[in-house]
């Protein structure tokens, strides 16, 4: 998949004139791409769009106008944009109780050893998590991830309609098969 370049960002006071319509597209790119995992574990598969409209509006929410710093936005985003042969994704922990996210968090150190995608029953793709987040006590409650699939399970992934995401910490054991729609919205990450 292409990673962001300088030309793709639109000018906030342009970006204000179609933000809604923008907004309303990326939504529906979106929707698709989010995978719950058990009651608290959400996984979205991030690609090129997703990572425009994060661009633009943290552009539009900080004011950034200086083209050094929209290039700094568009490298910090495009570590999320998909590269061959890989899916990327940021997982939130989501719990709506500030207490309970303080103990649950605490419990889920290790996590980036539980997570993996399974193509087929045959591959078990392990989540690789960006170190820069890791903490030895607890977990941030935002990961950005990849499944780095190389081109036999990418190959796998592209024909069957058998994939599951799965967590194995003994505080967060599950499993969630991957819908058809799910699945081929992010097949689309791996045609590009």
């Amino acid at each position: 998949m292409k990673k962001l370049e300088m030309a793709d960002v639109i000018p906030n006071t342009e970006y204000e004139k179609i933000r809604d319509s923008f907004r309303s597209k990326i939504l529906r790119i979106k929707e698709p791409r989010r995978i719950a995992v058990g009651p608290y574990l959400m996984f979205l598969f991030e690609n090129r769009e997703t990572m425009l409209y994060q661009v633009q509006e943290m552009m539009r929410a900080e004011g950034i106008r200086a083209e050094e710093a929209i290039q700094h936005e568009i490298n910090t985003y495009n570590e999320l944009v998909p590269g061959p042969c890989e899916l990327r994704a940021t997982l939130m922990i989501e719990f709506a109780d500030e207490a309970t996210r303080r103990v649950k968090l605490k419990e889920l150190v290790g996590l980036e050893k539980h997570v993996s995608l399974v193509i087929d029953r045959d591959y078990v793709i392990s989540a690789v998590f960006d170190e820069k987040q890791m903490d030895p006590d607890k977990l941030s409650s935002v990961q950005y991830i990849h499944f780095p699939l190389g081109e036999k399970a990418a190959e796998a992934f592209l024909s069957t309609n058998d994939v599951e995401l799965v967590t194995t910490h003994p505080a967060c054991s599950y499993r969630q098969s991957i819908s058809q729609e799910q699945l081929s919205s992010l097949k689309e990450d791996l045609y590009t």
